[in-house]
C-alpha cells in the first residue's frame, strides 16, 4: 500500500501557522499587552506607563504613552480603580453579578486555573515535539512501516488496533489510556484514526522534518506488520514517544477533573481570547493573550498549542473546540 502523507495530512500548508523556518514572529517583542493602550492606562491598579513609558506587565512599550504622559501615577491608579469597579467580562449571566474583576489574572481565580492549563499543554506539547524530532532523525524511521505495525488491513486504526499495535512495540496500555488517545487524536470523532491522524501523532510539525520523513521509503518491500523491520533504537524511540503521550494525556485528564469540580466559567475566559466577539480566535489573538499574561515561552510553544486546540484544522479556534479540550474523559 502506498501513502502520500503530503496529500492525506490535514495539516494544510495554507494554514496560517506552520512550524516552518519561514514562520517567525519577528516582531514578537513589539506586542503590547493591549490593555494599557487606552486613555488612561488600564493595565492593572499597580501598573502605569509614566515615567517608564512601558507596561510593567509585559515589559513592552505602551502604545498610549502620549495620552498617559498627562497623568500622574496616583491619578492613573485612581482611574484604574474606578474602571475596575465597572468592568464586566464575558456574557454569562449566571455569574455576571460577581464577575467584575479586571483582566489581570491575579484577580480572577478561574482564569488563573485556565492559564495554568494552557501552560501545561504548551509544556507537554514541547516535550512531545522534541521526542518526535529525535525519532524522526533516525534514518531508518519511516511512517509507512510504523503504520503497518498498527493497521489491520483497514487503512485506519480502531481502539483494538491501537491497543495491539502498542503491545507489539512493548507499550502496555490500559482501557483509559486507549480512550484518552482516541479522544486526543480522533479529531472528527469517527471512532478511528486514519493515516493522516497517525502521521500527526508521531511526526514533528516542523515542515522541513515532515518533508524529510515523507520522502522516506518503507524498509520492507512487502506489507509487514512486524516491529522487527526496525532496529532496537527505533523501537525504543517509539516506546518512549507513546509512553510520554499516554502519561501526558492522563496528567491532563486529572487537571480536567479538577476543573470540573471548580466549574470554571469558560465562556467568560473565552471572551478574553475572542477579541472582537467573532465566535473564534486566531493564532495571533492567542499569541497576544499568552504574551499579555506572561505565559508565552516561545513562538513554537504557541504554535503547538494552537494546533492542539484547532480540532478541525481550519485555522481558527471556536468555543466548542476549547470546551472539548477541557472535557474530562471520566
Amino acid at each position: 500500500m502506498s501513502y502520500n502523507p503530503k496529500e492525506l495530512s490535514r495539516v494544510s500548508p495554507s494554514l496560517s501557522l506552520r512550524l516552518s523556518p519561514e514562520r517567525k514572529y519577528k516582531d514578537i517583542d513589539k506586542y503590547c499587552c493591549r490593555v494599557c493602550c487606552c486613555s488612561p492606562c488600564i493595565c492593572c491598579p499597580r501598573c502605569y506607563c509614566p515615567p517608564c513609558k512601558c507596561c510593567c506587565c509585559c515589559k513592552n512599550p505602551c502604545l498610549n504613552t502620549k495620552n498617559n504622559s498627562n497623568y500622574s501615577p496616583n491619578e492613573l491608579n485612581s482611574n484604574n480603580n474606578k474602571r475596575n469597579s465597572n468592568v464586566r467580562i464575558g456574557t454569562n449571566n449566571s455569574r455576571s453579578d460577581n464577575f467584575t474583576q479586571d483582566r489581570n489574572p491575579y484577580y480572577n481565580y478561574d482564569q488563573i486555573q485556565f492559564n495554568e492549563f494552557l501552560s501545561k499543554l504548551m509544556d507537554i506539547e514541547l516535550k512531545i515535539e522534541r521526542v518526535k524530532s529525535d525519532l524522526a532523525n533516525i534514518q531508518e524511521f519511516n511512517i509507512e512501516d510504523v503504520f503497518r505495525i498498527f493497521e489491520n488491513e483497514k487503512e485506519y486504526l480502531t481502539e483494538e488496533d491501537l491497543k495491539n499495535g502498542l503491545k507489539s512495540i512493548g507499550v502496555i496500555p490500559n482501557a483509559q489510556d486507549i480512550k484518552l488517545l482516541m479522544k486526543r487524536f480522533d479529531l472528527f470523532k469517527k471512532g478511528n484514526i486514519n493515516f493522516a491522524d497517525f502521521f500527526d501523532i508521531i511526526v514533528p510539525f516542523e515542515q522541513n522534518v515532515r518533508n524529510k520523513v515523507e520522502s522516506r521509503k518503507p524498509n520492507s518491500c512487502c506489507p509487514c506488520r512486524c516491529p522487527e523491520v526496525f532496529s532496537n533504537q527505533t523501537l525504543f524511540g517509539l516506546r518512549n514517544l507513546f509512553n510520554l503521550i499516554i502519561n501526558s494525556e492522563n496528567e491532563i485528564n486529572e487537571m480536567r477533573k479538577m476543573f470540573g469540580t471548580l466549574r470554571l466559567n469558560l465562556r467568560d475566559i473565552f471572551a478574553l481570547l475572542d477579541e472582537g466577539g467573532k465566535g473564534y480566535f486566531t493564532d495571533e489573538e492567542l499569541m497576544r493573550y499568552l504574551k499579555s499574561y506572561g505565559l508565552l515561552l516561545n513562538s513554537k510553544a504557541a504554535d503547538l498549542l494552537f494546533i492542539r486546540l484547532d480540532k478541525n484544522r481550519n485555522g481558527k479556534i471556536d468555543y466548542h473546540e476549547v470546551e472539548e479540550e477541557m472535557e474530562t474523559l471520566y
